[in-house]
């Protein structure tokens, strides 16, 4: 057992960054067998809750030997344990007539989301929907991976069950959902679905962007939220952008959604994330100098992941190491983490665009319409919405172009990637020149 042990290592290094592999993984040894499940050793429980949640699920298909399905129990240094059955983390599905709880982290409550300028409102919202102070039943929430929506989407669904223990509440990715819909379509049984939907005091449906093109599945959620809504019931949904800016989401949908309280949150400034570092740490039982917290929130930009990956890596080195955490030793898991991103700005976003089509700056904020400018500017405009927290209108601004054109430019490119492959291509590889400029300068 020790030999498949090594070999879905081998597996997690081919589908993993070579720095997320060496912190996360490398560390995991061997302990023994138990029947069908693989005993495996980490440094300390949150190293092992880690490792399940993130990186555990991509071994789900991995897991047979010799035709049987293998589990995975997570040994703790102190002889703890904690087994993730079949290697896998699921969505629960919509719920049946008994009551059921969904499976939420333990992390995911209001108490652990750390409020600052960024997301103040949205917290602010969420919680006064979870204690149904608000009129509004309807809550969209959008952010680039790794900011708290689903944290907060989450924390509004426990708090909604602790007040309401005998309440029905069904937690879904879009993903289970549009699943959920082709089986119901295939065996026959829409109206027991749909039944299931009539049971629910609340729904929290994450990831809507990802139900883009698909016609069905948005015809029937666009059912159930109106079924719910008629009935005052509450509805928590999350994407990676505003309804009205996803491609090829129908209109039914998308003014569904926006007809609730659409919640924006950003990357959290330095105070913000001088806090979550803290936080985070004393939750670890870590106690970072004031030089080390600057430094560390000065240098951990981006999503909070990049945070919790910085801490867990404290944790785990100052523990092989048995030194306490310093200067150099946050410096070297910074650099093993990730390098440190380059903030980009138009005007980078601009000289790339005009070197690689061969117009000016002058051409892209001219009323030129030809499509050998008007391609590369609209294109310029998708780029400045990717890799910028820039809002519409200084976007448009920086193009001679109002919100509009911007919002109409970011539609008409995401369009163009899913008809064309030789569009995709040329975009993909602009995006990909982007990344190296944010990631290597």
């Amino acid at each position: 057992m020790e030999k498949t042990w090594d070999a879905l290592k081998e597996t997690l290094r081919s589908k993993l960054s070579e720095s997320s592999y060496r912190v996360w993984i490398e560390p995991i040894s061997y302990k023994g067998a138990d029947g069908d499940t693989l005993i495996l050793g980490c440094p300390n429980r949150f190293f092992a809750s880690w490792v399940q949640e993130r990186y555990l699920s991509a071994l789900k298909d991995d897991l047979i030997f010799n035709g049987r399905r293998l589990s995975v129990r997570l040994m703790y240094e102190k002889n703890e344990a904690e087994t993730v059955a079949g290697g896998q983390m699921y969505l629960p599905n919509f719920c049946p007539d008994e009551v059921q709880r969904p499976r939420f982290s333990e992390r995911f409550t209001f108490d652990e989301f750390v409020v600052g300028e960024s997301n103040q409102y949205a917290f602010n919202a969420c919680w006064r929907v979870a204690h149904e102070e608000m009129n509004c039943k309807i809550v969209y929430l959008h952010a680039r991976t790794g900011l708290g929506k689903s944290h907060l989407a989450q924390a509004v669904g426990q708090t909604f069950l602790e007040r309401r223990p005998r309440a029905r509440l069904c937690y879904v990715s879009a993903n289970e959902f549009t699943t959920q819909i082709v089986r119901a379509i295939k065996d026959g049984h829409m109206d027991a679905l749909k039944r299931k939907y009539d049971v629910c005091d609340a729904l929290l449906l994450e990831e809507v962007h990802s139900l883009a093109g698909r016609e069905r599945t948005q015809v029937e959620l666009v059912s159930a939220i109106d079924a719910m809504a008629d009935c005052g019931k509450m509805l928590i949904l999350t994407g990676n952008q505003p309804p009205g800016q996803i491609a090829r989401l129908s209109e039914q949908l998308s003014s569904r959604v926006a007809s609730g309280l659409v919640i924006s949150i950003n990357p959290p400034d330095k105070p913000t994330r001088r806090k979550i570092l803290a936080r985070k740490a004393k939750k670890q039982g870590l106690d970072l100098t004031d030089d080390v917290l600057d430094f560390l929130a000065g240098r951990l930009v981006g999503d909070i992941r990049r945070i919790e990956g910085a801490v867990i890596g404290l944790v785990a080195r100052a523990s092989f190491i048995r030194h306490p955490v310093d200067l150099d030793m946050a410096r070297e898991v910074v650099e093993n983490l990730a390098a440190e991103p380059v903030e980009i700005d138009i005007r980078v976003i601009r000289e790339l665009v005009c070197r690689h089509y061969k117009v000016t700056q002058e051409d892209l904020r001219s009323k030129l319409r030809k499509r050998a400018v008007s391609w590369p500017r609209q294109l310029a405009m998708y780029l400045s919405r990717k890799f910028t927290d820039y809002p519409l209108e200084v976007i448009g601004r920086e193009f001679n172009r109002d919100h509009a054109t911007v919002l109409h430019s970011v539609k008409h490119i995401t369009r163009s990637m899913s008809e064309s492959a030789k569009l995709k291509s040329e975009v993909d590889y602009l995006v990909g020149q982007m990344e190296k400029l944010r990631w290597q300068g």
